[in-house]
């Protein structure tokens, strides 16, 4: 069973298409029976399948045959549909074994699957899920998705009751998706073939594929034995959640926080607070921890990915770090499927911990004290004196914070109650903010040896755990941002050399914002990846460069769609545009005026027509004043910003 909405995966460059002439090419037997429901997308690139209503379809030896041609403009997100089409292609044909793919996009445990371009801003949510698999009332060997970032351990927990196997992904999908010819084929071939080794066929044909065909991008693909998670992970898991939980009450914050910081993170710039959780737990290394690594790759069956992508083990898990308004949705979320009441209690804990730990910061929101201060030729402290000091100003910082009443901020709900938020848990570990508060005030830039540095004590380096440089041009009415890069040196000693060389990144002569958001390392090989905001005409995009070890001086991949979650989806598009000759490009920016406020988001340079080639080089910024200042981030996600080098 095909589960394919089509989306704008299909509207706007055929992938839908292309997937069924894969399975078309297949040899299929007469024993196997491929059926697959369309819709969900606004057009076709086919002449086959409508768009103004959904349809089943049988893939077979002869050909695509329609079965059900007008079911009605039914939303493919909506779990009614699902378990409709299960509970069809069961009674209509029925087999000795059953397997379910479903098509489209990913938002993982977050946000769930699916985008259905007729009904948007809507999506099939974990809990969803469960209800349409319980209605369809199918036993299934095998329940994949062909769609990004749906290998966590919440789906698998969500389909353990219906299907044996899962197969998905950790990580975007690149545009190609699965490649099924040759495994249906092997299946043809010998239907009793074992689940494990046609769930291993797919996956090698998909690293392979996506090799072949996109070799910059990053593939991952797991199969997790649903059988053996629910006989061994749940007493694990607990015992790894109230471990975890247990050194946050000893005041060991920052040792959970680090193993999340130093964690791979999947769909970066979505902020869906999504890690891999063999990683993490590694990283933790405390007997549950690493017990529970053990139990997690003994479900994993079979792992592949390809070499430009690390510590992508087969299973991701929603950590908030960072944006902690997603917590309460995914809360709401675990009582609805059923997770472990120690997992919800641990991360209530980290999240209350570090919204305390944001409380009594002395960072900013933004980098326009230092941007306006740096005009007037001051360096800039990250925050403002309070006229008290020490254990006091915590003290002052979080009464302040607990007294407000209004915690919308952290929570991200209107009408500003704690929800989740451990009131006590936030209070108590006063000293513990003391002890391990980073000290704004010591961002002074000084000289060594005829170098501009930053001299930060081996203490207050150890709060600090991302730092990018961070360049802004003054156009004469405020500040153009032109992103985040990970490019810092220290010297001999240590220190943070302050010096700028006045460059950034150009595609094609024209400076851009460039913002860096993945690095993998592995012995000689690397793979950095960092995204340009453009809009390619007319669509809000992020523009996709790699530099690794095949392209050094980088390689444009194509453009990733984004969407305005509000009305759209919070799910992941799977692949990238094509960026083709004669596309139009505005290159976009962030604006901050000399008022000190955020303005909006504006076009940097003129419009772009691309040639179809791609010249990556850092340039001059030119004659613009500049600032440059580097952007460090704490163990409670607070954000600081050194003085700046002005030119």
């Amino acid at each position: 069973m095909v589960y394919m909405c089509g989306t704008d995966l299909e509207a706007n460059g055929g992938m839908a298409t292309a997937d069924l002439k894969e399975m078309l090419n297949a040899r299929i037997s007469d024993n196997v029976n491929i059926v697959v429901e369309t819709g969900g997308a606004a057009k076709w690139q086919n002449s086959v399948i409508s768009n103004r209503t959904n349809q089943r379809y049988l893939v077979s030896a002869a050909g695509l045959k329609l079965i059900e041609d007008n079911l009605g403009r039914k939303s493919m997100v909506d779990p009614d549909t699902l378990s409709d089409f299960i509970r069809y292609s069961k009674a209509n044909y029925p087999a000795d074994r059953y397997m379910l793919v479903m098509w489209d996009h990913g938002g993982g445990s977050l946000s769930g699957y699916g985008y259905d371009q007729i009904y948007p801003n809507d999506g099939m949510t974990l809990d969803e899920i469960a209800t349409a698999l319980r209605n369809g009332g199918c036993a299934f060997d095998l329940v994949g998705f062909d769609a990004c970032l749906m290998a966590t351990l919440e789906t698998a927990m969500v389909l353990e009751p219906y299907a044996d196997y899962m197969i998905a992904s950790e990580e975007v999908e690149p545009g190609s998706g699965w490649y099924y010819t040759n495994w249906i084929t092997a299946l043809s071939e010998n239907t009793s073939i074992a689940t494990i080794d046609l769930g291993k066929k797919l996956i090698d044909e998909y690293v392979q594929d996506v090799k072949a065909k996109t070799p910059q991008s990053q593939a991952t693909l797991t199969l997790i034995d649903l059988a053996e998670l629910k006989g061994t992970v749940p007493a694990s898991f607990a015992a790894f959640a109230s471990s975890t939980s247990a050194l946050i009450d000893k005041d060991d914050y920052k040792t959970v926080s680090n193993a999340c910081a130093g964690t791979k993170e999947f769909a970066t710039s979505s902020k869906i607070n999504q890690i891999d959780l063999v990683h993490f737990a590694q990283n933790l290394n405390t007997n549950e921890s690493k017990s529970f690594a053990d139990v997690l790759r003994s479900c994993i069956k079979y792992n592949r990915t390809s070499a430009n992508i690390t510590n992508s083990n087969g299973v991701s898990i929603f950590f908030p770090y960072g944006k902690l308004s997603k917590l309460g949705p995914m809360l709401e979320t675990y009582d609805e499927i059923g997770i472990d009441d120690e997992y919800s209690k641990c991360i209530r804990s980290f999240a209350s911990v570090n919204a305390g730990g944001q409380a009594v910061s002395s960072g900013t929101g933004s980098p326009l004290e230092t941007l306006l201060g740096g005009l007037s030729g001051s360096a800039t402290q990250a925050a403002p004196a309070t006229g008290v000091s020490g254990s006091d100003v915590v003290g002052l910082l979080l009464n302040t914070f607990l007294s407000g009443g209004d915690f919308s901020s952290i929570t991200g709900r209107a009408g500003g109650s704690s929800e989740w938020l451990d009131l006590e848990r936030i209070k108590n570990p006063a000293q513990y903010y003391e002890k391990n508060r980073f000290d704004a005030s010591a961002l002074v830039i000084t000289e060594k040896n005829k170098q501009r540095v930053l001299a930060l004590t081996e203490e207050q380096w150890d709060l600090i755990q991302h730092m990018e440089m961070n360049v802004f041009l003054d156009d004469g009415e405020g500040f153009i941002d032109l992103g985040l890069d990970n490019v810092y040196e220290y010297n001999k000693d240590g220190d943070l050399i302050m010096e700028y060389d006045g460059t950034w990144l150009a595609l094609n002569g024209h400076i851009v914002s460039y913002y860096m958001e993945t690095d993998d390392r592995y012995d000689e090989t690397y793979s950095t990846k960092g995204r340009v905001p453009a809009l390619l005409n007319g669509q809000l995009v992020d523009i996709i460069i790699v530099f690794d070890n095949q392209t050094p001086y980088g390689k444009v991949l194509g453009a990733q769609i984004k969407y305005d979650a509000e009305t759209q989806t919070e799910t992941v598009a799977k692949g990238l545009l094509d960026i083709a000759a004669g596309d139009k490009i505005d290159f976009l920016c962030d604006y901050y005026t000399y008022d000190g406020d955020y303005s909006d988001t504006y076009y940097l340079g003129e419009q772009y027509t691309a040639t179809g080639d791609w010249k990556i080089e850092n340039l001059a910024v030119g004659r613009n004043k500049y600032q440059m200042i580097y952007r460090l981030t704490d163990i409670y996600d607070n954000k600081y910003w050194t003085p700046s080098i002005t030119g």
